[in-house]
């Protein structure tokens, strides 16, 4: 039953997205033309219907009629703008397919545009009301947590968003996860039977979070919630090396599956290298009158050179010269040596909260992170990408354990996950290297346009130190 609302609530939303690209097709064409009859009435019924199919097909194919939970609104708007940008493309198609020339693309141009905005817009709005009803208590789910240690994590996260929905019922685990999450929902032992609890219990999903998978625990719980109904799922470290890196290669006529350990689709890699090249070139071009004005600011209150360079290393080993601002005063490292008590990392790394190196502007550009700038020329040389992990220096790198060294395989970049995590200021090293790895493990064109959305968050913040 609630499945099938679901698709109801889905369709009507499909048809809610029509509905927005019919509105911005008649603004484009207001704007271009500055009248909306102008399109002849058997051309307006043609590309009316053109906009009905494809969008219906595109919402559906993109998933973007559904309602997810846990969804940021940033990557709400890369599948807006995707959306936004195919059904414009195929529009401006058809439009010369159906020798309709007299019409032109500019029009096409103002529609998708329009239709991005309205459309975002829209999304932000239900999505805003959903969470707002859910975090008054409306439209939850009760779910029943199956799991060790590894799985306080997890919990943490729906404790910590209560717009997502779900209500913890009950939790299925080790001492050590008891211990963790008391008092997060009522505890019950290992032994406990699911079956029963499913019988006796509201329960819409049960999720099973083990490190050590046990294939005979999973087929047991999957029958459990198949045999009544109920939706399973199942987290494991598993799944961020099966995410995107993974193909069945074949021995004559035997299949086997091929796992990679880093990104390996070349047109996506491309797009990537061609996208740091041109956003590199277009920041240094428009924000050259940054680039003098701090230049001039670090001259003046300190002594020394406007720039600092350091030895980094790159993808897979390669050494090659970072660049920043220079944040610190000139024999910043001699006096490294004196600090090193106070260092506040459990790793090779060294930070301290206030680190009496750093001038009176360092202070400013570290915390908007404008110190960084520099390093878009890094990218212009191919040394680094606009989104990867941070270049480590080739001390820290000899401290590496082994799994450390893998964070290397990939080409380091001026912005990370770690850099844009609430908690980037208090992280472990440990949890660096294995936020580093996730991004590897996890990568995409999508994950590197939401970090990079968050980075500028992050610097209208200025929280960094």
């Amino acid at each position: 039953m609630l499945r099938e609302k679901e698709k109801v609530v889905y369709n009507a939303l499909a048809a809610f997205d029509v509905l927005i690209a019919w509105i911005s097709f008649e603004i484009s064409l207001l704007i271009h033309f500055e009248q909306l009859t102008f399109i002849r009435n058997k051309d307006s019924i043609i590309l009316h219907l053109l906009i009905l199919g494809i969008w219906l097909v595109l919402s559906k194919a993109l998933r973007l009629n559904e309602l997810y939970r846990s969804r940021p609104y940033s990557i709400l708007l890369f599948n807006v703008i995707v959306m936004s940008a195919l059904g414009a493309g195929i529009l401006a198609l058809s439009v010369f397919v159906f020798n309709l020339f007299y019409i032109g693309l500019i029009p096409i141009l103002y529609f998708g545009g329009t239709v991005a905005v309205l459309m975002f817009v829209e999304k932000v709005l239900i999505y805003h009301y959903m969470k707002s009803a859910r975090r008054r208590g409306l439209n939850y789910r009760n779910i029943l947590i199956v799991g060790d240690s590894s799985a306080s994590n997890f919990i943490n996260q729906i404790k910590e968003n209560p717009e997502w929905g779900y209500r913890i019922i009950g939790i299925i685990g080790t001492e050590e996860l008891r211990k963790k999450q008391e008092d997060a929902a009522p505890y019950l032992p290992l032994d406990t039977s699911v079956d029963e609890i499913l019988e006796s219990k509201t329960i819409d999903e049960v999720i099973y979070c083990q490190e050590k998978a046990r294939m005979d625990e999973i087929m047991s719980l999957m029958t459990s919630c198949h045999e009544v109904g109920v939706v399973f799922r199942m987290s494991s470290p598993f799944f961020n090396m099966l995410s995107n890196k993974t193909h069945l290669h074949y021995f004559d006529t035997t299949p086997v599956l091929t796992i990679s350990n880093t990104p390996m689709d070349y047109l996506s890699l491309k797009f990537k290298a061609i996208y740091d090249f041109l956003v590199s070139f277009s920041v240094v071009t428009i924000f050259s009158p940054v680039y003098i004005a701090i230049a001039i600011g670090i001259k003046l209150t300190s002594k020394g050179p406007i720039f600092f360079k350091q030895k980094r290393v790159g993808i897979r080993g390669r050494k090659f010269w970072v660049y920043k601002f220079r944040t610190m005063v000139t024999n910043a490292e001699a006096l490294k040596k004196d600090l090193m008590e106070q260092n506040e990392m459990d790793g090779p790394t060294f930070k301290m909260t206030r680190d009496p190196r750093i001038t009176g502007i360092g202070h400013f550009l570290r915390k908007t992170s404008l110190d960084e700038l520099p390093q878009f020329f890094n990218v212009l040389l191919g040394d680094m990408s606009i989104v990867g992990p941070r270049p480590p220096v080739p001390d820290e790198v000899k401290e590496y354990e082994r799994w450390q060294l893998r964070r290397l395989s990939m080409k380091p970049g001026i912005t990370c996950i770690w850099q844009v995590s609430s908690s980037r200021n208090d992280i472990s090293f440990e949890d660096w290297m294995r936020m580093d790895l996730e991004y590897i493990d996890n990568w995409s064109l999508k994950l590197d346009f939401v970090i990079i959305l968050k980075t500028i968050r992050t610097m209208f913040r200025a929280d960094g130190k």
